[in-house]
This record gives C-alpha cells, sequence and structure tokens, in this order.
C-alpha cells in the first residue's frame, strides 16, 4: 500500500536510524529537530499567505483525526482535542494552536 506521507513524514521515517519501518525512533535522533523546525517554519509560511483563512476557518485544516486514517477515523475540526500528555499541561483545541502569536505560542520567524 503507497501512502502519501509528504515532506513532514518523510523526516520521521528517514531520521532516527530505522528508515521506512519505525516512525517514532526519529526523535532519537537530534537532526529530527532541525526538520521539525523547519517544516513549523514552512507551514508559518503558507498560512501567512492568507492568514485569516489558514488559522481561523475550517479551510485551515484538512484530513482525519488519525495518522495515514489507521484506524479510520472522522475528519478533524478546528474543535479537536490535542491531547500533550504530562509535557504541556491541559488538552486543548486544535483552533487555538494554528497561530504562533496568539494562544499558548509567542513567535515569529523571520
Amino acid at each position: 500500500m503507497l501512502f502519501q506521507i509528504g515532506v513532514h513524514g518523510g523526516g520521521h521515517y528517514t531520521l532516527g536510524g530505522d528508515p521506512g519501518d519505525d516512525v517514532y525512533t526519529s526523535p532519537g535522533d537530534p537532526v529530527f529537530y532541525l526538520h521539525h523546525a523547519m517544516i513549523d517554519r514552512v507551514w508559518w509560511i503558507w498560512q501567512m499567505l492568507s492568514p485569516y483563512e489558514r488559522q481561523f476557518t475550517s479551510n485551515a485544516i484538512a484530513g482525519t483525526q488519525t495518522f495515514l486514517n489507521m484506524p479510520p477515523s472522522a475528519n478533524g475540526t478546528l474543535d479537536d482535542l490535542i491531547e500533550f500528555g504530562y509535557a504541556a499541561g491541559p488538552a486543548k483545541p486544535i483552533g487555538d494552536l494554528l497561530s504562533t502569536v496568539r494562544g499558548p505560542f509567542c513567535y515569529v520567524y523571520l
């Protein structure tokens, strides 16, 4: 089965010493954090091309709630919660996490 994992997923599958097998090993490679920083920057640049539509409307996200839709799940919405576990406090709606300058974040890219 062929999946379209894109540049974000490609980093997960090629970094960390286990290419193409275990997506969860990638954070074990320090270079992975450079990859993720660039993915975040590219996302921000895309958002800034049309800030309102890409941060505050349902057009801001697309796809299902599960990775590669496995198991099959409903499409995500701005109201769906992101669980952070012990790392960052209570769950937050996706809509509250789309901007780097409002909500819990406070940064911009130059």
